[in-house]
C-alpha cells in the first residue's frame, strides 16, 4: 500500500500505478510519515493518525504541524510557529512537549523578519546519530538540539530549507529553495548542484536513498522554463557527479517526494506552468525502472509526500 498526501487530501493506492482512493479530507497535506503500524499526517487541517493509511483521525495536537517524524519511541511535530514538539501517547489521548524553545533563539527575529507571514515554519525534522534533533526552517536556515539548547548547525546553507535527508555515514543534505547542499561535520555547508552542467534547475524539495545512491528532483527554470529533471550520483560521492533524466510527463512537473515501494523508487510530482508552481493540477507518480523513469497513476493534485 502506498499513502499519498497531495494538495487535496489523503490519498491510498496498492501500487504506483493503481487507481487512487480519497481517504480524508485535509486540505493541503504537508508530510505523512511511518509511526509503527500506523501513519501521522501533518495537515492544513491539523494531525491525523491512521491505524491502517485508510481511517484517519485528528489528533488533539498542534493547529499548524507542517512536519512531522515517527521514531521507534517517540514522534516528533514541527509547527508553523517555529515550535518542535514531542508527542507521546497519554491516557486521555496524546501529549505535546517543547523540545527547547527553537522560537527564543537569537536569529528569532531576523526569521521572523524575513517571513511572509511572520512566523517562519519548521519544515523538515531528522535525528543525527551524534547530533541530535535537526530542524529547517523556512525562512531560518538549519538547527540542532542536543538536549539543552537549540544552536545553528553549520553555515552556508540556503535560508529556504524544504527537506533534510541523514546520510549512512553521518552526512546530512539539504534541499531548498536554491541548491542542494551537504554538510559532513555539521560546521560548513557546501552546494552539490553548482557543477551541474543546468544551472537553471535549482528549485529542490526532497532527496532519498535508494540502493547506495542519492536521488533529487529539482523544477528547471529559465530559457526551457518550466521543466523537471532528476539528479541522482552515489550516496558517498561528496562531489555529487549527477546524472541528470528528464521526467516523462508530457506536461511539465518534477518530483517534490519519494518513497521506495516494494523495492522501487517512486516519486512524487507537482505540475508546473509559465507562471510558477501549479499545485492544484492533477500530477503524475512517477517509478523508477531499470536506468529510465516510466509514469505511475495520476494524482488529483501535487504530491506532497509519499509513505508506505
Amino acid at each position: 500500500m502506498l499513502v499519498c498526501g497531495t494538495h487535496r487530501g489523503l490519498y491510498r493506492l496498492d501500487g504506483p500505478h493503481d487507481d487512487p482512493t480519497r481517504t480524508a479530507e485535509c486540505g493541503r497535506v504537508h508530510e505523512v510519515a511511518p509511526s509503527g503500524d500506523a501513519r501521522l499526517a501533518a495537515t492544513a487541517d491539523g494531525l491525523f493518525r491512521s491505524p491502517d493509511g485508510e481511517d484517519w483521525r485528528p489528533l488533539d495536537g498542534p493547529d499548524d504541524p507542517v512536519s512531522v517524524l515517527a521514531g521507534p519511541e517517540t514522534v516528533l511535530v514541527g509547527t508553523g510557529d517555529a515550535d518542535v514538539l514531542r508527542a507521546r501517547p497519554a491516557t486521555d489521548g496524546w501529549r505535546f512537549d517543547p523540545v527547547g524553545d527553537l522560537g527564543a533563539h537569537p536569529h528569532g527575529d531576523r526569521w521572523r523578519d524575513r517571513a511572509p507571514s511572520g512566523a517562519p515554519s519548521v519544515r523538515t525534522l531528522a535525528v543525527h546519530p551524534d547530533d541530535g534533533v535537526l530542524a529547517g526552517l523556512e525562512p531560518g536556515g538549519v538547527y540542532a538540539f542536543g538536549g539543552d539548547f537549540w544552536r545553528r548547525y553549520g553555515e552556508g546553507v540556503h535560508d529556504d530549507v524544504h527537506d533534510l535527508r541523514v546520510l549512512g555515514d553521518g552526512s546530512v543534505v539539504a534541499a531548498t529553495g536554491n541548491g542542494l547542499y551537504r554538510t559532513d561535520g555539521g560546521d560548513r555547508w557546501y552546494r552539490l548542484d553548482t557543477d551541474f552542467r543546468d544551472f537553471w534547475a535549482n528549485y529542490f524539495r526532497e532527496s532519498v536513498v535508494h540502493d547506495g545512491r542519492l536521488y533529487a528532483s529539482a523544477n528547471r527554470w529559465g530559457p526551457e522554463a518550466p521543466a523537471g529533471v532528476t539528479l541522482s550520483a552515489a550516496a558517498g560521492d561528496a562531489a555529487f557527479d549527477a546524472v541528470a533524466d528528464p521526467l516523462p510527463a508530457a506536461d511539465p512537473a518534477f518530483a517534490i517526494s519519494w518513497a521506495v515501494v516494494d523495492g522501487a523508487l517512486v516519486g512524487g510530482t507537482m505540475r508546473v506552468d509559465e507562471d510558477g508552481f501549479a499545485p492544484e493540477a492533477s500530477a503524475p507518480l512517477i517509478r523508477r525502472e531499470g536506468d529510465e523513469w516510466i509514469l505511475g497513476a495520476e494524482l488529483p493534485a501535487g504530491v506532497t509526500s509519499l509513505s508506505t
